[in-house]
């Protein structure tokens, strides 16, 4: 069976025991006894282990669109780096203007507003590295 962590293809060799307790998961390997806590979100699992949250799949989840127009959300279509950040979060945005601009593989890709609106969400710095799926920005309509 093939199994996505974070979104990612893994193939992985483990040794060790679990325990599952009323609240919490016991996880011995060679290395000691650690805790963890594990929730099922539809068909993933939530992981908490060692201060790092993790999501475990058996199927690898769907692209997002890099930009939605219905929703007015960027994600990242391939882990990237960010190269220019135009808007700041709360900034009002025309259709057509250039928002942020993302690298991959030798080539730049500006994301542009797909209507006007209100930048409400902007987790995209420039020289931050990104990955696949993830949310850049968002944009809320503005009502006319």
């Amino acid at each position: 069976m093939k199994y996505f962590l974070n979104g990612e293809p893994v193939e992985f060799e483990w040794t060790g025991e679990v325990e599952s307790l009323s609240d919490r998961l016991i996880v011995r390997t060679n290395n000691g006894s650690f805790s963890a806590l594990a929730v099922r979100d539809g068909d993933a699992i939530l992981v908490s282990y060692q201060g790092y949250q993790y999501r475990l799949e058996t199927k690898k989840p769907r692209n997002r669109k890099s930009g939605d127009a219905s929703s007015g959300e960027f994600y990242a279509p391939m882990p990237g780096q960010v190269v220019d950040v135009l808007v700041a979060q709360g900034d009002t945005v025309e259709k057509g203007q250039k928002v942020l601009v993302i690298e991959a593989m030798k080539t730049q890709q500006p994301f542009l507003a797909p209507f006007n609106g209100t930048v409400v969400t902007l987790n995209a710095e420039k020289g931050m590295q990104v990955k696949d799926g993830e949310l850049l920005a968002s944009i809320q309509k503005t009502t006319e």
